[in-house]
């Protein structure tokens, strides 16, 4: 019976809601939600009153449903438009930092960093998960954070002024290093200034493609180690190319055990353009290291037939790139181009391309290509020169992904416009599927 006056009154507001949004269509325009600004209120803060800090929430009692009527505020310092949280989002105060689980997606429409906003903590729950406080409305069988419903999120979370002051505290990296010293700093923003990733990160993407990732962090001079920088294998910015040299990095700082780790808004949260801290220049760096969640660093470009390119939901590991010409029970005359974005060979005295690729079913093989005159469009009308490399059997019985060996690219040293493509092409007598993951190219 509660439930379904909740449901009527939720009803009743939305009808009347969408009454004041008719009339008011000559006044002012609609906000619409999935856009990637957030609702403009500028100069509203309903300045409800708060009864605690964020530090005086974190201390009361644990896996404990909150009976008192708790009223916190804070500014949001993370949220998930980068992909790099899901489904949740970061509020802090002069005095501490919250996770607040919500199940919403593109909250950052809603709750953008910057906005100020008030939680009504009555009836949620703080639980610890290995060191990092997170809220919700409870656990589940296994402990874990139940999110506050999404239409449920105005009873809990309340709207205040946007934009807001991002204040970053500024630490040393020793300093948060010791996850005792720097448990007072966990879900809040900070700044730490002469870092550099570990000599086993850099070049390397922010994270692998099919699992979240911890990439080691350094400190310049620093006594302390193991603060390590994790990235989720979905955020957008997974497949960006770790910086090699050293500088500041932003985050929100968590602990996992004994872990401390940092967690990245987006990848400009690092600006490491100094050398790195012993003054040396890298010995290598990956100008491409793809293993195709996405083509966001290739043309995919069809020249004949109706098929193209995709992304697969296996690999080696999983996804890969994929392309067959054999569709709706029959073989199809194709040819489709995978063509990589402009890479720019310089830097270094030497250039290796790898890459893996499996196949079957018989038919021509995958051609690996380079060209430094193709811009876009059709690629026949560039110059193209043929890539030696181990290929897949693709008279084979079975897919066996095979490693390419290093290709060498130094001889095209100096240039600024390198593109590395692979050509499909079938008949409609043969149309092998062609698989292909891993495309590096390294610098060194």
């Amino acid at each position: 019976m509660l439930h379904f006056k909740y449901c009527m009154k939720k009803i009743a507001l939305l009808f009347f809601t969408g009454i004041l949004a008719i009339a008011s269509l000559g006044i002012q325009s609609c906000v619409k939600k999935g856009t990637d600004e957030p609702e403009s209120q500028t100069n509203v803060d309903p300045k409800l009153t708060v009864t605690h800090t964020i530090a005086q929430l974190l201390a009361l009692p644990k896996s404990t449903k909150i009976t008192g009527d708790v009223v916190i505020s804070g500014v949001v310092v993370m949220d998930d438009r980068s992909g790099n949280y899901y489904k949740k989002f970061v509020i802090q105060d002069e005095t501490g930092g919250i996770e607040i689980n919500l199940d919403q997606n593109n909250i950052y429409n809603d709750y953008p960093v910057g906005r100020k906003v008030y939680l009504k903590c009555k009836d949620l729950m703080i639980i610890e998960n290995n060191g990092t406080p997170q809220l919700g409305t409870g656990t589940d069988d296994r402990g874990s954070i139940v999110s506050i419903p999404f239409v449920m999120a105005d009873e809990y979370i309340i709207k205040a002024n946007y934009p807001n002051e991002v204040k970053v505290d500024t630490l040393t990296y020793d300093e948060l290093a010791n996850t005792t010293t720097g448990s007072k700093y966990v879900n809040r923003l900070v700044l730490i200034k002469d870092v550099e990733f570990g000599d086993n990160a850099f070049g390397l993407p922010f994270a692998d493609a099919n699992t979240t990732t911890n990439r080691d962090l350094k400190g310049c001079g620093a006594s302390g180690s193991g603060i390590v920088v994790r990235t989720s294998n979905y955020s957008r910015f997974r497949g960006a190319i770790i910086p090699s040299g050293s500088g500041f990095i932003y985050g929100i700082y968590t602990v996992y055990g004994s872990t401390p780790q940092l967690i990245v808004r987006d990848q400009d949260d690092v600006i490491f353009k100094a050398e790195r801290c012993d003054g040396t220049v890298p010995t290598f760096a990956y100008l491409l290291f793809d293993q195709f969640t996405d083509f966001g660093n290739w043309s995919n470009v069809n020249v004949t037939g109706a098929e193209y390119w995709k992304i697969a939901t296996f690999g080696n590991p999983r996804p890969c790139a994929v392309m067959t010409g054999y569709t709706s029970g029959s073989n199809n005359e194709n040819e489709d181009w995978l063509i990589s974005k402009p890479l720019n060979l310089t830097g270094f005295d030497r250039f290796t391309l790898t890459f893996e690729t499996a196949a079957r079913y018989g038919g021509n093989d995958l051609e690996c290509l380079v060209s430094t005159d193709y811009s876009d469009g059709n690629p026949n009308a560039a110059t193209w020169a043929p890539l030696s490399g181990t290929l897949a059997d693709v008279n084979g019985s079975s897919f066996v992904w095979t490693p390419s060996g290093d290709i060498d690219l130094s001889a095209l040293k100096g240039n600024t416009n390198v593109r590395i493509a692979f050509k499909y092409t079938s008949t409609t007598s043969q149309a092998p599927t062609w698989e292909l993951d891993n495309v590096k190219v390294k610098g060194e």
